[in-house]
């Protein structure tokens, strides 16, 4: 009995040893976790306080810039004045720049309304010019009646009349050459010289308005009756103009070039009848070209008869 007490209190004793002994590990271990602890936080804190120290040192040196800088500032406050007078002159002298700018806008937008409104002027004044020239002529037609257009008519009678005394004044000449045949020997014997070949242009220019139907209009509505009236005053004009060319001498080159403006005129006097047929003024001035520069090759043919000085 007295052996059992003896180990059951030796087992207790034993269990309450290694619970002893675990318990202390377990402390060992705690005390050595806080120690790593402990010095894990000595370091932080040491590096604390060395970020202090240079916070410190840092205030230290913002101190003395600062107690420099009032220094300065102490010094240099006496020309604050000063400093304010020359932003004063800056910024007056920005604000005269912007008006000046905005002036010479404003100028520049004046004076585009001032020409668009003379230009405006301008037309208004055309416009009135010419209202007011054909009120005035509609009054002299109205307070005239048949006298205005009577008047036209006797203007036109006269320079009929001048064109019919010149041709009974003009002199008769005789037939010389075929005017192909005239112009044929003066541009083969003197086709290298200028006159010949402007001629020869001007006889180009000349087919080329009868081939393309230049050579006189009419107002007839129909076609038919308006091309035979064409046809009929061109031809009388062309055989006019031809027998002059065939009857041309460097002494009446006048003569021809007057008796051929005659014809023009008498010819379009007779086309009024015609419904206001006419040969085209274009078309008389090819024609007395031609006769000029004709003239020009036979004066050359007279002085030089033969060819080759061409």
């Amino acid at each position: 009995m007295l052996n059992i007490a003896l180990f059951v209190l030796a087992s207790v004793l034993l269990f309450a040893l290694l619970w002893s002994l675990k318990g202390q590990t377990s402390l060992r271990n705690n005390i050595l976790f806080l120690q790593e602890n402990l010095d894990h936080s000595r370091s932080k804190l040491t590096d604390y306080e060395t970020q202090v120290d240079e916070l410190n040192y840092e205030i230290t040196q913002l101190r003395v810039q600062n107690g420099s800088l009032n220094i300065a500032l102490n010094k240099y406050r006496k020309y604050q004045d000063i400093w304010n007078i020359e932003q004063y002159i800056v910024n007056r002298t920005l604000q005269a720049e912007n008006f000046v700018e905005l002036t010479k806008l404003d100028a520049s937008i004046m004076i585009d309304d001032l020409k668009a409104y003379i230009a405006r002027v301008k037309d208004y004044l055309v416009q009135f010019q010419a209202q007011a020239i054909a009120e005035i002529e509609q009054q002299a037609r109205e307070s005239l009646q048949g006298y205005y257009e009577q008047a036209r008519q006797q203007h036109r009678l006269q320079e009929v009349l001048s064109a019919l005394e010149h041709k009974i004044q003009e002199k008769r000449f005789g037939l010389q050459f075929p005017a192909s045949h005239l112009l044929k020997q003066l541009l083969e014997g003197y086709g290298e010289t200028d006159a010949a070949r402007h001629l020869r242009h001007v006889r180009e220019s000349i087919q080329q308005a009868i081939e393309t139907q230049q050579v006189a209009n009419c107002n007839y509505v129909d076609d038919n009756r308006r091309r035979s009236t064409i046809e009929i005053l061109s031809l009388a004009f062309n055989s006019k103009a031809d027998l002059y060319l065939s009857q041309l001498s460097p002494d009446n080159l006048a003569e021809m070039l007057q008796a051929l403006k005659n014809d023009y005129v008498l010819l379009n006097y007779t086309g009024q009848a015609l419904s206001q047929a006419m040969i085209q003024e274009s078309y008389l001035d090819l024609r007395l070209e031609e006769l000029k520069f004709a003239a020009m090759l036979l004066q050359l043919r007279q002085n030089h008869p033969h060819p080759q000085i061409a």
